[in-house]
């Protein structure tokens, strides 16, 4: 199973291949906060430092959030990605 480690937390957790990240932060009890869940407030913006290619692909409505906030590369939202792999995150605010 694939590890992801949110490194706000100091915390490192096994998620289901194909799991959604904002599940697997809830359930675990990481800190990264969320607003909408749909990929449109922004809330729950963070950085891919590793794994950045262990991720769901970008869709349409996150591409647009993402581009409407000036985000970075390496910047995605935590609410519509998929876990493919070992990752780390942090939040991006």
């Amino acid at each position: 199973m694939p590890k992801v480690t949110f490194k706000d937390d100091d915390l490192t957790v096994e998620a289901e291949m194909g799991a959604n990240l904002r599940d697997t932060a809830q359930a675990e009890g990481a800190s990264i906060p969320f607003g909408c869940e749909q990929g449109i407030c922004g809330t729950c913006l963070i950085n891919i430092p590793v794994g950045e290619e262990n991720i769901s692909d970008i869709e349409d409505q996150e591409k647009e959030t993402l581009s409407a906030m000036g985000a970075e590369p390496g910047q995605r939202l935590a609410c519509q990605c998929q876990v493919e792999g070992d990752l780390e995150i942090e939040s991006a605010h």
